[in-house]
């Protein structure tokens, strides 16, 4: 073979040589690409997930909290503190104050399913408060001079209304991502804090 097709020979597979490497590098990246891509429209669904998830618990949160005030509120139109109550006005409070506690029970049980037990705890101690200050309010319509019974049972009922509604901002309280915190600003020492 003459040295001039050598040559050529050693061109041609030189240049074969370098778009089969060229052509394997780019196959490479491509598929890290797409890897890449898959992984974060798999990272945005999951945080769209968690986004409706967090939504469909603060509704329920909210539709608790909403009706549990409703409650309290029917309750307390049981008594007046300072006045005696008419027998028909109570009935009229009374029936009202059942009603709303039974419509409670479904938005308690629904915040028992999303949960979490801490939340739903919370929940059940808010209810079982809302069923004594009831009673206490009935107690209160017969006996004026348990009144103190009533107020203390408003302000437990308060309480855990309180610590229900703290809990479950916590819960749905969107973290903020690490490091985020520092774009804040500084922390002002503990001296200025005091």
């Amino acid at each position: 073979m003459s040295d001039a097709a050598s040559i050529a020979l050693i061109t041609a597979l030189s240049t074969l040589a370098g778009a089969g490497i060229t052509g394997w590098l780019g196959f490479l990246t491509h598929r890290h690409q797409t890897r890449n891509q898959e992984r974060l429209m798999g990272l945005e669904r999951a945080e769209v997930r968690r986004d409706q998830y967090r939504t469909e618990r603060k509704e329920a949160y909210v539709r608790f909290i909403d009706q549990a005030v409703r409650t309290a509120h029917a309750i307390g139109a049981m008594v007046k503190p300072d006045a005696q109550v008419s027998e028909e006005s109570y009935l009229d409070a009374a029936v009202q104050a059942q009603e709303r506690l039974a419509e409670l029970y479904p938005l308690l049980a629904l915040v028992n399913i999303e949960g979490p037990e801490e939340v739903a705890d919370l929940a059940d101690q808010t209810a079982s408060a809302l069923v004594t200050e009831g009673a206490r309010a009935s107690k209160m319509h017969r006996d004026p001079d348990s009144k103190p019974e009533f107020v203390a049972a408003s302000r437990a009922r308060w309480q855990a209304q309180r610590d229900f509604v703290r809990a479950a901002r916590d819960t749905v309280a969107i973290p903020m991502p690490q490091g985020e915190d520092e774009l804040l600003g500084p922390r002002p020492s503990p001296e200025l804090a005091a």
